[in-house]
C-alpha cells in the first residue's frame, strides 16, 4: 500500500448514477486501514489506483518509454522534438460501483481549443490482455473544434446511450490486442473506456512539446539518475524535465 497514490472513495456516491466530473474533485480518499487489506478488498471502494513513482517502482517500463521508435512517432505527430509530460501505471477494478469520468465520454482539456504549441499525444499500453482479447476503449472520431457548444455540453461526461444520434456513427473502437500499444489525442477528441470485466492494468505515457502546460507535473516524476545517465542524447532530451534522484 505504501507504493500507491491514495485513491478516491467511490463507494460513498450511492445516490449518483455516474460521476460526471473529474475524479480529483472528490473530497474523500480511502483510509490506510482499507488499503492495508489488499486490492481484493479495497477494489470494492474505488474504481482505480495508480502506483507512485512508476519509473522507479516499475522499472521494467523504462525500456519501453525511452524506445527511440516512440520518440520518433511523437516527433512526427507533434512536429517538434517531444518530451515526456506524464507517466502513470494504473489498475482499474471490476466492481459494482458507479461509473466515474474515465468511463464516460470526455475530453481531458475541455475548457479550451488546444493551441498547437500545447498539443499532446497519449500513448497507452494494456498489460492485462491475453490471446485475442481487445481493449475496451472507445473514441468519437470528430475533433472538438467541429462540435458546437450545445452539443459539447451534451457529450462531456455522457454515457454511450446518451450520445446524440447524429454522433453515434463517429464512435470507433480500435482493434488493440495483447502486446499492442495505441496513441490518442485526448485534448481534442472525446473518448471513454468501459468498466473492466477483469483487473485492468495500463501504462500511460503523455508526450508533449517543451512549452506544454503539463510540465509542472513532469518535474515531480522521479527517475534513477544512474539509469538516466546511460541514455542516448535523444533519450535524455526526451526525459529532460524528469526529476533525477
Amino acid at each position: 500500500p505504501h507504493l500507491l497514490k491514495t485513491p478516491y472513495n467511490i463507494k460513498i456516491l450511492k445516490k449518483d448514477k455516474h460521476l460526471r466530473q473529474p475524479l480529483r474533485n472528490l473530497k474523500f480518499k480511502l483510509s490506510p486501514k482499507i488499503l492495508n487489506k489488499g486490492y481484493k478488498y479495497y477494489s470494492q471502494f474505488t474504481n482505480s489506483i495508480q502506483i507512485k513513482n512508476p519509473l522507479i517502482n516499475v522499472p521494467n517500463i523504462n525500456e519501453t518509454i525511452f524506445d527511440e521508435r516512440i520518440i520518433n512517432i511523437a516527433k512526427y505527430f507533434l512536429k517538434s522534438n517531444p518530451v515526456i509530460g506524464y507517466v502513470a501505471v494504473g489498475c482499474q477494478f471490476k466492481n459494482k460501483l458507479v461509473e466515474n469520468d474515465l468511463n464516460l465520454f470526455h475530453i481531458d482539456d475541455a475548457l479550451t481549443v488546444t493551441p498547437k504549441k500545447s498539443r499532446l499525444l497519449k500513448l497507452l499500453i494494456p498489460f492485462h490482455l491475453k490471446n485475442k482479447e481487445k481493449i475496451e476503449y472507445r473514441h468519437l472520431n470528430m475533433k472538438k473544434s467541429k462540435i458546437n457548444s450545445a452539443d459539447f455540453k451534451k457529450l462531456q461526461y455522457s454515457n454511450e446511450s446518451e450520445i446524440p444520434k447524429k454522433f453515434k456513427k463517429f464512435i470507433v473502437k480500435p482493434k488493440v490486442l495483447s502486446r499492442d500499444m495505441f496513441l490518442v489525442d485526448p485534448d481534442n477528441f472525446f473518448h471513454r473506456v468501459d468498466k473492466p470485466r477483469k483487473l485492468r492494468i495500463m501504462l500511460y505515457l503523455v508526450l508533449v512539446k517543451k512549452e506544454n502546460y503539463m510540465l509542472f507535473k513532469t518535474r515531480k516524476i522521479k527517475i534513477k539518475k544512474i539509469f538516466f545517465e546511460n541514455l542516448s542524447t535523444s533519450q535524455k532530451s526526451f526525459g529532460r524535465y524528469l526529476n533525477l534522484v
